[in-house]
């Protein structure tokens, strides 16, 4: 066929120069492989036919030495593509089919129409975790999942007709999608709604009943280049490479690492067992490596090993890290982080000089002994480390408070949607002082509570009891009676709670966490107008919330532990809550707590109205006005803000002089904000600088968040409202807007002025990127080259599944 159309072309196109007749020659031959291999596709009605033509599947080594030409090749041309048009959908738990294609390994494990997110799900699953529950793709075949390459003959057209990635791929260019305005209704967009994860016995099916279901899904089909890219790879075996060695400076620090991790006295091993339990799903990065403008540190998982630093690394696999290895000695090891990083799971963590000084402060150097290690039959936290002192626990959280806070939004399901359920759309966070007179002596205390502070997550996955759940909900009683007994008798009532109370030690002191319905966002600082709620953590609650939401979550895990989860975390966030009233006026904590639980269930206004919760120890500290709570939170930001640490408080995400215009958006109409969703991304387009990037936020109001199924009953749209912020903040845009800034102030009017449906989908024509603008992927390259150029550690691909068909 080759031979045939370049004889034809040189016959009949001579005048043409030589490099322009490469170049047809070079599209026919694609053209022609497609050509080949559907008109083979056609002749075939089954499985079978390709075990006749090609053998039967088996699976296939794909991966070669980084140095091989044909791993440079993927490593240069092929894997930016995949990157940057595939894992933007198919990078986590919840990515289509289970199909990560941010790895080799992921690539070659395939899909599989098994949900590992199923809120429904009666029973616990078999986790499936990448690197994790498997080793080799014939592991995963055993488990269920199907190729989405040939794993047949390793001949052209075996490799291309046998691989359902390229048939996807082909589909699309054979079924383009419409390049204007919306798609049609027959795409499914909802994010839980069931996938249909085509094999090569089922695409002819899938092709006939979804012919614009070619991939990308949704969004605009690859370019010429790029799919020829993907094409001549896929048809070459899809050979893929092996990781890049380390430079020397980075193996030197994995060792020197290592060694700290992997002391053999109790001590050590318990103070590395509670390290590794706390950091488990950081991205863990050498800060003092000098990297390269052009690229992100390495990154590391701290993992646990059946094999000893110097040896091939042995992933001991549990559901959670605190259960039980199984192994006559547990070794803490650095594991390379292969796939390309994605910004819903991206917790970056930097290990420097800093970092091990701290660590010898507050753990290895620190004057405390451990007689006997404890075993795995008891997960209670509090009960495991308790001869850490819960003094050295809590800093070694607070020092990290965004990290820490950020797990149970980037955590194990990749968008906490049973975390975030339970949080308002705006609040800020604050720390009770681990210095404080009270924090001083609470080991004891903490070690007595020990059984009023277990939590739901120390069971099986598998079952849910009535009974079960209401241990817990009077152990929370019991604790919050004792907390309160404990404090009045440790602190002077005279002088009651101070602004000194609260942690004010580094960058960490306040948070913001933004609720996007089933997402969430952590910001440095107070940001934002001032929210309707706010927290004060403590210790106890810190560590539930890791053991609850974090390190005991299980994804797989069934609906009965999803409910238990859940509930339980109604507590951690009203005793929060309450750490915050508790320093109001004693006549003022009533109000404000009824005012964030309007409606609230007769159980709940009961529990909110316990006199130990609602406590009658003073606040020792003045206020000058009658807005108490408003005065209060501008003392807490004041008290926790720090001049040198500006980069990370709100003047970071403070709209510049140059774009004040935008500052309109703050003021929208009400109509306008129920027109939006929860994240816009806005891209300023400048000729003469860089172009600018923000954010625009819905906040959406509720009578109280104590609901578990019936959010949308306490819901106060007309409440809504927005706000707009330098920068990007989410990892799931909901909309795009690319505006020139000749337009902005076009753009600021038409947006103020949409309050009728027409209105906003006249804005939405002349402004949004939508899924049919054919220049989309340009603009998502542009996004990205803008996110990576502000924060290179923290940078991770934007996730479009829930990209709106606006």
């Amino acid at each position: 066929y080759w031979l045939m159309i370049e004889n034809f072309i040189y016959s009949e196109l001579k005048s043409l120069s030589l490099a322009t007749l490469e170049n047809l020659i070079m599209s026919f031959k694609g053209i022609f492989v497609s050509l080949a291999c559907l008109m083979v596709i056609a002749c075939s009605d089954s499985n079978e036919q390709l075990n006749m033509d090609y053998g039967h599947p088996q699976t296939r080594d794909r991966l070669l030495d980084s140095d091989h030409p044909l791993a440079l090749q993927f490593t240069e041309e092929v894997l930016p593509v995949l990157a940057n048009r595939c894992v933007v959908c198919h990078g986590c738990y919840d990515a289509p089919c289970q199909l990560k294609l941010s790895s080799p390994e992921g690539i070659d494990r395939g899909a599989s129409a098994v949900k590992a997110y199923d809120a429904k799900r009666l029973l616990a699953t078999q986790p499936t975790r990448l690197f994790i529950d498997a080793t080799s793709s014939e592991e995963w075949r055993q488990k269920g999942f199907s190729a989405v390459l040939n794993e047949r003959d390793q001949t052209l057209l075996a490799n291309l007709q046998g691989s359902v990635l390229y048939k996807m791929l082909l589909q699309k260019n054979n079924h383009p999608q419409p390049t204007v305005g919306r798609l049609p209704a027959k795409f499914n967009y909802v994010l839980d709604g069931n996938n249909q994860c085509p094999t090569n016995e089922t695409y002819e099916q899938y092709q006939q009943d979804f012919p614009l279901a070619g991939m990308p899904y949704g969004l605009p089909a690859l370019n010429h280049n790029e799919f020829r890219t993907l094409e001549k790879w896929i048809g070459q075996g899809a050979p893929m490479s092996k990781p890049i060695p380390l430079q020397q400076a980075v193996l030197d620090l994995v060792v020197k690492w290592e060694s700290k991790l992997n002391g053999y006295s109790n001590k050590q091993q318990l103070i590395n067992r509670y390290i590794y339990e706390h950091l488990f799903l950081a991205h863990l990065y050498f800060e003092q490596v000098n990297v390269a403008e052009a690229k992100q540190p390495v990154f590391f998982r701290l993992v646990r090993s059946s094999t000893p630093p110097g040896q091939a690394i042995q992933e001991i696999t549990t559901r959670r890290p605190y259960e039980d290895p199984k192994s006559d000695h547990v070794y803490y090891r650095l594991k390379r982080e292969h796939g390309v990083i994605l910004s819903k799971t991206h917790m970056p963590y930097a290990l420097n000089v800093q970092r091990e000084k701290r660590w010898d402060q507050l753990f290895y150097e620190h004057d405390f002994e451990v007689d006997n290690l404890p075993g795995y039959q008891d997960p209670s936290p509090f009960i495991v480390f308790q001869a850490i002192p819960s003094r050295s626990r809590y800093s070694f959280m607070l020092d990290e408070a965004f990290f820490t806070i950020s797990g149970f939004i980037k955590g194990p399901v990749c968008r906490g949607s049973v975390a975030v359920n339970v949080i308002n759309d705006h609040f800020w966070v604050f720390f009770a002082n681990p210095l404080s007179k009270t924090a001083g002596s609470a080991d004891e205390f903490i070690l007595q509570q020990a059984e009023n502070l277990r939590l739901p997550s120390e069971d099986s996955s598998q079952t849910f009891s009535i009974a079960n759940w209401l241990s817990y909900s009077r152990g929370q009683v019991r604790y919050i009676n004792a907390k309160s007994e404990y404090i009045n008798n440790k602190m002077d009532l005279d002088s009651g709670l101070l602004l000194s109370n609260i942690w004010s030690g580094n960058e960490n002191a306040a948070l913001t966490v933004f609720r996007h319905v089933d997402n969430a966002t952590v910001l440095k600082g107070s940001i934002g107008k001032q929210p309707k709620t706010a927290w004060i953590i403590d210790y106890p609650v810190l560590e539930r919330i890791h053991y609850l939401l974090i390190a005991g979550f299980d994804v797989f895990g069934n609906i009965g532990h999803q409910v238990k989860t859940r509930l339980y975390m109604d507590f951690l966030r009203i005793e929060s809550e309450m750490n915050f009233v508790s320093l109001l006026p004693n006549d003022n904590r009533k109000e404000v707590m009824n005012s964030w639980y309007l409606d609230a269930s007769s159980e709940l206004k009961t529990y909110l109205n316990d006199n130990n919760l609602l406590h009658s120890r003073p606040s020792g500290i003045t206020f000058q006005t009658p807005f108490v709570k408003e005065e209060l939170m501008t003392k807490l930001k004041q008290h926790v803000y720090y001049q040198d640490k500006q980069k990370n408080t709100s003047l970071k995400y403070a709209i510049p002089s140059k774009d004040q215009k935008l500052k309109r958006l703050h003021s929208l109409d009400n109509s306008v904000v129920r027109a939006l969703p929860e994240v816009s991304f806005i891209i300023i387009e400048s000729d003469k600088e860089t172009d600018r990037v923000y954010t625009l936020l819905r906040h959406n109001a509720h009578k109280n968040i104590s609901s578990l199924l019936n959010e949308k009953d306490n819901r106060l749209p007309g409440l809504d409202t927005a706000e707009i912020y330098k920068g990007l903040i989410g990892n799931y845009p909901d909309l795009i807007f690319n505006v020139h800034e000749r337009d902005m102030q076009h753009f600021v009017n038409q947006f103020i002025s949409a309050q009728s449906n027409a209105s906003f989908v006249q804005l939405l024509e002349q402004f949004s990127v939508r899924r049919t603008n054919p220049d989309f992927w340009n603009i998502s390259d542009k996004l990205h080259r803008l996110y990576f150029a502000s924060d290179p550690v923290a940078y991770g691909l934007f996730d479009y599944n829930r990209l709106e068909n606006r």
